[in-house]
This record gives structure tokens, sequence and C-alpha cells, in this order.
């Protein structure tokens, strides 16, 4: 089991960098960020205390201008897969990009290169270089460390951008969708059966991996394992500390503007961790750039550049709401079919038996599922006398407002909640056979619990919280 858990991490990422790599090989609309770096950019090393290492820091633009910070991903390409942006960045702010302990020009380090860490590292940066508030803005792992560094040191930030985050779902979620096998839509219906199948065994071993608390802190806290696994690997060392990391209460306390840039097709951080972040905080702005993947500003680079423009200098106007009444299109009922799409206000929806089926924008008083591997993207459910029920079920939940007494009954399940607020008179989440549940940046209100949830639970017979 311990080799499962570590093969889960180190597939993650093993396919992030190899998914990087190909990205800076294909075709951009600019040359690539391994570009040298302009001659009137000024670098120099920073010896900080958090690793004992001296970090290598790149400035340009006139300090007199309002500082941003670049806090890169992970590879070791470090502060270059910034290059093809700092040209614009520059004629309007003093650029501070940072190439992180134990990445490219920066000494090796020893220690654990968590988001924690690295924001302590960034703060003395700060102090040095900036002296003041700043914007900040953080790409993959990156972000995440931005996110981090926002929360530990509000002060020192009054503006974030995040560009395709990761680490931020609930990690067996994450390391999920970084394992799952992809096809095209041309792929034959039988080939995109097995590899479905195969997908939801590697889906259960993970969460069986991820959610063993022994191994995951005799990984954690023991200095020797935790020397023998990323001995030689700054990647493997960063990307551990990145997965353990629970951002939520960190979204839940921000109160900064957050502009958010994603890559539609990203398949190492899916666009879903930025709808959900866009849903939770307050303050959002969500800019998706159709085509790219998990390095936007390499191979979209004009895109990209104009998505910066508007995060940097269009005001601020936060969420829309859309609050127009829907028509009842009345009862919903899709019984053994496959690879439907659904969309609006139903007073009922059954699902039974049905493969690939999708519930976007969806609202409805009642709903049940059984024995169907379902996704649901935004959905609202307000009912005190029905529940949303799950039998045998496999779904996806991103996004949704739910409440009522006892709104959710799940049986015999696996589901995935991300971006979900329970409102509930009752108990919130209860559980009626063994069901495998991830919980990722969601909160719940009720009599028995008030508050964020975000983890990975195996319960039967009890609700979801006491």
């Amino acid at each position: 089991m311990l080799k499962l858990t570590m093969l889960s991490t180190l597939l993650f990422l093993m396919m992030g960098c190899s998914n990087q790599s190909k990205e800076q090989n294909t075709k951009t609309e600019v040359p690539p960020a391994e570009i040298l770096a302009e001659k009137h950019w000024e670098t120099s090393y920073f010896s900080e205390a958090i690793f004992n290492s001296n970090v290598a820091v790149l400035e340009a633009g006139q300090k007199d201008k309002p500082a941003i910070i670049l806090i890169h991903g992970l590879g070791q390409l470090g502060m270059k897969d910034w290059f093809s942006v700092i040209p614009f960045l520059e004629s309007n702010f003093h650029v501070i990009a940072i190439d992180l302990p134990g990445f490219g020009l920066s000494e090796s380090a020893q220690g654990r290169f968590s988001p924690s860490q690295y924001a302590r590292v960034i703060a003395a940066i700060n102090d040095q270089y900036n002296g003041s508030s700043a914007i900040v803005m953080g790409h993959s792992m990156g972000a995440a460390v931005a996110l981090r560094y926002r929360d530990m040191y509000p002060q020192n930030v009054d503006h974030l951008i995040m560009v395709d985050a990761a680490g931020i779902l609930e990690k067996s979620t994450f390391i999920k969708h970084i394992a799952a096998i992809e096809y095209g839509d041309d792929t034959p219906i039988l080939i995109q059966k097995q590899i479905q199948l195969l997908n939801e065994f590697s889906s259960s071993m993970i969460e069986v991996g991820t959610k063993n608390t022994t191994l995951n802190n005799l990984i954690q806290n023991n200095d020797s394992v935790w020397d023998w696994l990323t001995t030689d690997s700054n990647n493997i060392n960063a990307a551990l500390s990145l997965v353990e990391e629970d951002y939520s209460q960190a979204v839940n306390r921000l109160t900064v503007p957050v502009d958010i840039i994603w890559g539609s097709d990203d398949n190492i951080a899916p666009l879903r961790t930025g709808k959900v972040l866009h849903k939770q905080m307050l303050q959002t702005r969500l800019q998706v750039i159709d085509g790219a993947k998990h390095m936007p500003m390499k191979t979209h680079n004009r895109k990209f550049i104009e998505a910066l423009r508007i995060a940097v200098s269009q005001p601020f106007v936060g969420h829309k709401q859309d609050n127009k009444a829907q028509e009842s299109q009345g009862k919903l009922i899709c019984h053994g079919q496959r690879d439907k799409t659904y969309s609006g206000y139903y007073e009922s929806i059954s699902i039974k038996g049905c493969d690939n089926i999708r519930l976007s924008n969806i609202s409805t008083a009642s709903l049940f599922i059984k024995g169907s591997v379902v996704e649901i993207e935004n959905l609202k459910f307000d009912s005190e006398s029905n529940q949303i029920v799950l039998e045998g079920a496999v779904v996806t939940i991103t996004n949704a407002d739910i409440s009522g007494h006892n709104p959710l009954l799940i049986s015999g399940s696996r589901l995935d909640m991300a971006g979900v607020s329970i409102d509930a008179t009752g108990i919130a989440v209860n559980i009626k056979n063994g069901s495998r549940i991830s919980v990722s940046l969601s909160d719940i209100k009720s009599p028995q619990y008030t508050g964020v949830i975000h983890g990975a639970f195996y319960l039967t017979k009890q609700p979801l919280v006491k």
C-alpha cells in the first residue's frame, strides 16, 4: 500500500512534467520562454534563511512602479516560464520573478518544499526587493504558493492572479484527474467503455491509497522516509508537499480581488478547479483560454497577454448573478441511456442504469441516481421534503447550492463534491451503506456542523459530519 500511495503521487508528477515538456515543444505564437533574458533585466542572488540557500531573483521595469511578483510551477525552467510575459508587464510594473529554492538558477536546498515554506521565502524577498504590498501571480504549483502567501501575509498582497492552479482540490481528486486516460470523440464506443472501466479502477485504487492516513503520516512525519523519497528530486519534494496542504481555509479567508486565468483543455490542473475557485471566493474574475492546456502563457501567448491585460488594468466587477426564473420542463427520466446532457429546471430527476450523463446548469427539487455515472455542474437543489438520493452510483458534483431538511442520502456510492454549499435544517449528508466521498472547498451549515469541509472519507451508516 505504501508503494501505491507513492506511485499515485509520482504518477501525477511524471505526467505533469512530461505534459509540460510536450507543450514547450508545441508550435507557439511567440518564441518559447526559454529565450535568453533581456540585457536590461537585472538578476541577483538573495540569501534566504528558511532553507539557508541563495535564491535567484530577476527584476525588470522601474522600481518606483507598483510591484508584481511572479511565482513559477514545477519544472527546472523556473522563472523562465514567465520570460514571454515579462516584456508586457515591465512597462507598468516593477517585475520581481523568482526561482524558488531547488529550482532554476537557485541553489539546491535541504528541507521540505511546501507552499508554506516557500511563502516564507517570498515574504523575505518582498521585504528586500519591494518593501510594500504587491500583485502576486502564480502558475500551477506557484498559484498554490501564492494563495498560501496571501493567507500567511495578507498585508503583502493586494491582488492575486492564479494561472492553472495545481493541488488545490482534495488530493485524491487531483491525482485521479492526472491518472485518467483520455480518449477522443472518434474513439470506438467499445474502446471508450474499456478505458472508462480502467479509469474507474484506477480512481478506486488511488482513493484507497490516498485515504490511508497511517501511510501518509509515515511519509510526512518521518524524515528518513521523506529523504529517501525526495533525494535528488526537487520536483518530487515539491509535489509531495503540494498535495498534502489544505487550502480550503485560505480560500475561505480571501478578501482581495482574485483573477483566475485557465487553459480550457488543461490535463494537469482541471478547469474544474478554476470554476470552483470562481464560485467560492468573494471577488473573482475567471478567464478561460480556449484550446490551451497547462501552459497558456507559452502555447497561447497572445491570448494570455490579453487576459493578463484585463486582469491588471480593467476595474474589478465581481460576480454577475442571473436571477431569471426558469420554466419547468416537467420530469426528467433517464433509464438505460448513455452520453446524454441535460440542463434547465425539472420538477424531479430520475436516472437509473445510465452512463456518462451530464447535468449542467440544472435546478430541481428531487434528484434520484441509481447505478449510473453522472457528472453535475452548477446545481441548485431546494426542497424540505425531498432528497438527493444516490444508490450504487458514481457522481461528480462541481459547484452546487443545496438546501433542505436532510438533503443528501448516499448508499454504496462514490461521490466527488467540489464547490458545494449545503444548508440543512437536519442532517446535511447521511450515509446509509459504505460510500467513498471526496470533498473539496465546500461548506455545510447544519445543526450538527457549520463550516468548511475538505477531505476524503469512507463511511457507512453515519452522517458525513457530526
